[in-house]
């Protein structure tokens, strides 16, 4: 996983590096998917999760954005838990809303490091909210006149009785408001 992140994180870099256009400090939304891989404890008992987010970008100056992000992302247990669950009539899978707001700074045109802090809300009896917090760093390239493809990996933490940690890829197309 370690390999993963490096190699993306220097994929990015190099990509930026080549860059030459002129990023739009225009107020933009993006929509996208997220596959989370968990690590940790988080990852003892739960598989791959997949959801979907709307990220709003809305400019404080020329590099840095104020942003506002709204989702829902669903993990399932591993195959002897989720079979125990299924054998009980248990849900199969743990179902989370993710809000959180924060700032995104462009480091050269495409190239942007992330902060967001905020609640992950679960939708599974007792699951309750935690405290969530999400540095990252990505890549934006425009497709067309005010249209981006989002490229991004964040490290996540769910802060609540017991810690969750996951890292999160995600792929979003971005549009002008």
């Amino acid at each position: 996983m370690k390999k993963i992140l490096l190699t993306l994180t220097l994929a990015l870099l190099v990509t930026a590096s080549f860059a030459q256009r002129k990023r739009s400090s225009a107020a933009k939304l993006g929509i996208g998917l997220d596959f989370g891989v968990p690590i940790g404890d988080f990852a003892d008992i739960h598989s791959i999760g997949f959801g979907g987010a709307g990220k709003a970008e809305l400019p404080l100056s020329s590099n840095f954005f104020f942003t506002v992000t709204a989702g829902y992302i669903s993990y399932y247990y591993d195959k002897p838990v989720r079979d125990a669950i299924k054998a009980v009539g248990g849900d199969t899978y743990l179902g989370f809303v993710p809000l959180k707001a924060g700032g995104k700074y462009y480091f050269s045109p495409n190239f942007y490091g992330e902060g967001e802090i905020g609640a992950r809300i679960g939708t599974n009896k007792g699951t309750g909210t935690a405290f969530v917090y999400a540095p990252g760093l990505g890549f934006s390239f425009p497709v067309s006149n005010g249209h981006d493809i989002d490229f991004g990996a964040r490290f996540e933490g769910w802060t609540v009785d017991a810690n969750a940690q996951q890292f999160v890829f995600r792929i979003a197309y971005k549009f002008g408001l």
